[in-house]
């Protein structure tokens, strides 16, 4: 018999929690990389990686519906949510590390790596919960790793088998709440984020307010990263999701090909038009760069400074947001593309130190970066650019 990852309504606030913090940690790195690429080159890798960021957004979004639904708000504002990078993710993988970097081949893969299906499981007799590998040291993780009740070496392969656990869970507690004649989806409805209140692209809000929906919202989650369910190594049709659109982990698949997927196609083998991805196309990014980085350029020690700032008040919009200001958030992925212009000055210029690296976003978010918003961030977008 399997363990439990979820046994009480706390650890499933704490699986949300981490949830929204793993759906964040992705959009830093997406956004260096897109922020990266030449002016006018590389149309086709700066598509897919906009229209996996306006997803990321969503499935916050999503997560913190199901949250809510709960009767918790989230907080992207507490202490410890921004990630220090590089960085391994919420959901405990330790194969890689998530680093902040230009679009390069090993920052494609790193991607890859990040959207990748679940696999199944090598031994179905382990006591392991389904989704779930053994880890050690979780002390390595700079955000907050998954702590179930009884093996806090618990961690998981894909972000899909982290999902998994979580509705897992909330039939769990939903069952056992409604053997007393209760349930625990107890949240104001007022707080639900509806598609009157969200970008026009990556898809739909579902509002949570049962454990239907709730789970309908992860699984659109789960589908929009990974594709279908795995039904063999080279199942046709599983790049996509449930509303016939190509997944995260197949679009970047895209880039390493040089080739489109078509309806029909196998996994390993594309069949749309080709195109080219230049990597000598892209700024040469400092990975991982911090503001110690430039200090010796006040120019951009200031621009830094600054993008980081812009970075939190966006955060602050995305925050106030999920907590009732519902119309705050059609701006919001407007606001995080807006943000290339702070990125600008930092990644065409070179760091003194290292003239041969460039400058780049820092996401330091601490007390330096924090104040009041100003009155350009959470504007609505006019123009509504489908990714």
């Amino acid at each position: 018999m399997n363990e439990r990852i979820i046994n009480t309504i706390d650890d499933l606030y704490q699986m949300l929690d981490a949830a929204i913090q793993l759906e964040h940690a992705t959009i830093p790195p997406y956004l260096t990389a897109l922020y990266s690429i030449h002016p006018e080159t590389n149309l086709e890798a700066t598509a897919v990686i906009r229209a996996v960021l306006v997803e990321e957004m969503l499935h916050m979004t999503l997560s913190a519906n199901v949250l809510n639904a709960l009767g918790r708000h989230p907080n992207v504002l507490s202490e410890g949510f921004m990630p220090s990078f590089p960085t391994y993710l919420p959901d405990g993988e330790k194969d890689f590390q998530v680093s902040i970097a230009a679009f390069t081949p090993e920052t494609l893969e790193t991607f890859l790596n990040i959207e990748r299906p679940s696999k199944p499981p090598k031994n179905t007799s382990s006591t392991c919960p389904n989704g779930c590998i053994t880890r050690a040291n979780h002390a390595r993780f700079h955000l907050d790793a998954i702590k179930p009740l009884k093996s806090p070496t618990y961690s998981f392969y894909s972000i899909g088998d982290f999902y998994d656990a979580i509705i897992d869970g909330i039939k769990f507690l939903e069952t056992q709440a409604r053997e007393c004649g209760e349930t625990i989806f107890i949240g104001d409805p007022k707080y639900q984020v509806s598609n009157k209140y969200y970008y026009s692209g990556g898809g739909e809000v579902i509002e949570v307010m049962d454990e239907k929906s709730a789970i309908a919202a992860l699984n659109l989650i789960k589908e929009q990263g990974e594709g279908k369910a795995e039904l063999g190594e080279d199942t046709e049709n599983q790049e996509f999701d449930s509303e016939g659109e190509l997944s995260h982990y197949y679009r970047f698949k895209q880039l390493q090909f040089g080739r489109y997927y078509q309806k029909g196609d196998r996994p390993s083998n594309p069949t749309g038009a080709k195109f080219e991805v230049d990597f000598s196309k892209v700024y040469p990014i400092k990975t991982n760069p911090k503001l110690s980085d430039f200090a010796e350029n006040p120019t951009l020690l200031k621009a830094a400074k600054d993008f980081n700032h812009s970075y939190h008040e966006f955060l602050g919009i995305i925050n106030d947001a999920f907590s009732g200001h519902q119309n705050l958030l059609l701006g919001a992925v407007c606001d995080m593309f807006r943000l290339k212009e702070f990125a600008s000055q930092l990644i065409r210029n070179p760091i003194s130190i290292e003239p041969n690296m460039h400058a780049g976003p820092t996401f330091e978010i601490d007390a330096s970066s924090r104040g009041s918003l100003n009155d350009t961030v959470g504007q609505t977008c006019v123009h509504k650019e489908r990714a």
